[in-house]
């Protein structure tokens, strides 16, 4: 092979792996995030307006382990960013919840059995509500927060030195403390948003009103 052939290859693949300007396919911007977002597991669909995104699951998505380890599942679409070593995140989440299990989280992902989601869903008992899994070596702790009678609310995790904590707001003002927790594995520790679908055939979360600071919280029990 030629050394002009060669050259013309290695151009050719370069500008297939990027849409030309530098950002590669997988790559998702949005403006409150200081860095390109990476998916995890592709959506049916997914859209982005300026400080917004909305993320279609399809059918048989979730994300989920047992506390005895007797049933995991990980193959929800995530939209993932590196985050600092302290920030506060939070996003307002609305649905429809057609399904259920249908649902929307924040979720904190160190590796495929390491990870924290503050999830929006629907429940079996066909309720709305807040909940949170804490997954350590594929085993999770589940924790039923609070039900709610809107198809909306407002979640934020955020980390300072090594505590994480988990919030829920019903107007983005008035945080409510749900969860502290520790994590393990978080030196490749990811942040970001997915839904799921477990029962339905597909599920469009919006996520909206997105912020994103790289600071500590000087408030323990509102985050902020």
């Amino acid at each position: 092979m030629s050394r002009r052939l060669h050259l013309f290859i290695v151009v050719l693949f370069s500008l297939l792996l990027t849409n030309g300007f530098g950002q590669t396919k997988n790559e998702v911007k949005i403006s409150a995030i200081p860095r390109p977002l990476l998916w995890d597991n592709q959506p049916l669909n997914f859209k982005v307006s300026g400080n917004a995104v909305s993320i279609t699951a399809g059918k048989e998505t979730d994300i989920y382990g047992d506390l005895d380890g007797t049933y995991y599942v990980n193959n929800v679409p995530r939209l993932l960013f590196t985050p600092d070593s302290n920030f506060i995140f939070s996003a307002k989440l609305s649905l429809n919840f057609d399904s259920v299990y249908d649902g929307g989280a924040i979720i904190l992902y160190a590796d495929s059995s390491n990870w924290a989601k503050l999830l929006f869903e629907r429940n079996d008992g066909n309720w709305i509500g807040v909940g949170s899994t804490l997954v350590r070596d594929r085993l999770g702790d589940d924790s039923y927060h609070v039900q709610l009678h809107k198809k909306e609310v407002y979640l934020k995790a955020v980390r300072s030195g090594k505590t994480y904590c988990f919030y829920y707001s019903a107007d983005g003002k008035k945080w409510n403390l749900l969860r502290t927790f520790t994590m393990v594995n978080n030196q490749n520790l990811r942040i970001g948003f997915y839904a799921q679908t477990p029962k339905g055939k597909s599920c469009t979360v919006n996520f909206s009103q997105i912020r994103y600071r790289p600071e500590k919280f000087k408030d323990f029990l509102s985050g902020e």
